[in-house]
């Protein structure tokens, strides 16, 4: 597995704490960008997934290419499998 992984996140949206939540009880380690705190980060969520809905994993592969996740139980369900 060589993809990288990001999750867009507000600290105090619940889903996103959802997902937070288990990735601290699973010791999972991504990075993750703060969308309220981060312009930038913000930017790039709506330039890159098309909307700024948070949570939202970056999933981006081995060639470059990116991928989305919006909802925190299929990113739970994702890390999980992938992480897990």
């Amino acid at each position: 597995m060589n993809e990288k992984f990001v999750l867009y996140q507000d600290p105090f949206c619940p889903f996103c704490r959802r997902v937070t939540d288990f990735m601290e009880s699973n010791a999972i380690v991504i990075p993750t960008r703060d969308i309220t705190r981060d312009g930038g980060a913000y930017r790039d969520l709506v330039r890159g997934g098309g909307r700024g809905t948070v949570p939202c994993l970056q999933i981006t592969s081995e060639n470059g290419n990116a991928t989305w996740m919006y909802e925190s139980l299929e990113i739970i369900a994702f890390l999980e499998n992938e992480l897990g």
